[in-house]
């Protein structure tokens, strides 16, 4: 299976997704000896997605508010692992799985959270890999992740991710909400606080190393899935090809 290159244009980082649901397992942290002990966490990167200028013809067509707030984003992934080429080869020097098995990252106003804390073998890592997944309610691990989080499924049908916030208008507020039954294969490279790409990031042995999952809301609700443009209505059905894609671009992991 092969896994997208996400350009620095769409901001991706590598940061993660957090609280996780029951039925997920890490690795052990039981010893750290000549290991690195990992902390996986989760970001939202800003609530507020556009506010529109009130001079006359700058709202997009069909755009009947005048600022956009994402408050809450849920998403069902499984199995984070790290990964890391040696340069003169074309195959992995080494991996580390840092999470296994289906769990939900949550993204929300109220700040950062924690994941989940694991140990995995010191080195030199330059990327992440992990999936979108839409639940399958048949599947034990996956309905039991579920039960945490009635939000990812409306009758039997079940969603990868789901997004909640409102609109304003005039001073009115209007609450919507969201969902991707999509499922994404996503590969990240390291990126610093400035966007720019590292070529790897080094795992100090008995050293600590923290994984920001941050979600941009504004990838999401632009047009063109930056953070700048055109935004859309998120209650305008004909934009959910635009929702499902642009969620795995909304994504930057932050290594430090």
């Amino acid at each position: 299976m092969s896994y997208p290159q996400i350009p620095l244009s769409h901001y991706l980082v590598v940061a993660l997704l957090l609280v996780a649901a029951g039925c997920s397992s890490s690795t052990s942290t039981s010893t750290n000896n000549g290991q690195t002990t990992v902390t996986m966490q989760s970001q939202l990167t800003t609530s507020d997605v556009s506010r529109m200028a009130t001079v006359k013809g700058a709202t997009p067509s069909g755009v009947l508010f005048d600022s956009l707030v994402v408050t809450q984003a849920l998403v069902f992934v499984k199995d984070v692992k790290l990964h890391s080429d040696v340069d003169d080869t074309t195959k992995d020097d080494h991996d580390a799985t840092v999470k296994t098995g289906p769990f939900v990252i949550v993204f929300d106003s109220s700040g950062t959270h924690v994941v989940t804390t694991a140990t995995i073998p010191s080195g030199t890592y330059d990327r992440v890999k992990f999936e979108i997944h839409k639940p399958d309610k048949n599947n034990t691990d996956d309905a039991a992740v579920l039960a945490s989080y009635p939000q990812l499924q409306v009758g039997n049908q079940t969603y990868s991710v789901y997004i909640y916030g409102y609109t304003v208008r005039a001073g009115l507020r209007t609450a919507f909400m969201v969902h991707s039954s999509a499922s994404r294969n996503g590969m990240f490279r390291f990126q610093d606080h400035d966007f720019t790409d590292r070529d790897n990031v080094q795992f100090v042995s008995n050293g600590s190393m923290t994984l920001n999952f941050q979600l941009d809301p504004r990838v999401i609700f632009h047009l063109l899935g930056g953070i700048t443009g055109t935004v859309f209505d998120p209650n305008d059905a004909t934009h959910q090809n635009d929702i499902d894609n642009h969620v795995l671009v909304a994504i930057r992991i932050l290594a430090y």
